[in-house]
C-alpha cells in the first residue's frame, strides 16, 4: 500500500510507557512521526500497518486524514490598515 497521513488519538488513561509504545510501533512499521501535540500524534505510515497501530495499547482512535485539495483562507488584518491611515 501507499503511505498515508494518520491522526492517532492517545487514550486519556494511557501511561507514558504506552505512548512510547505507540511511537515505537509507528517507527517500527517504517512510518514517520510528523507532529505530537498533547494527546494527538500525526504520523505518516503505510496503510497496511494502520491496523497494527489501532491495536496498540493506549490508542483511542487512529484514522487517515487528507490535507490535499484544501485551500487555506488568507487572513487579512484590517485594523493595521486603519491605524496607518490615521497616522
Amino acid at each position: 500500500m501507499s503511505f498515508e497521513t494518520y491522526l492517532i488519538k492517545v487514550a486519556e488513561n494511557a501511561t507514558a510507557l504506552q505512548v512510547q509504545g505507540i511511537l515505537k510501533v509507528v517507527l517500527g512499521a517504517g512510518g514517520r512521526v510528523e507532529m505530537v501535540a498533547g494527546r494527538t500524534i500525526i504520523a505518516t505510515l503505510d496503510g497496511s500497518s494502520a491496523d497494527l497501530v489501532r491495536k496498540t495499547q493506549g490508542v483511542a482512535l487512529a484514522g487517515g486524514i487528507n490535507f490535499r485539495g484544501r485551500k487555506i483562507p488568507k487572513i487579512v488584518k484590517q485594523v493595521s490598515a486603519k491605524k496607518q491611515a490615521e497616522s
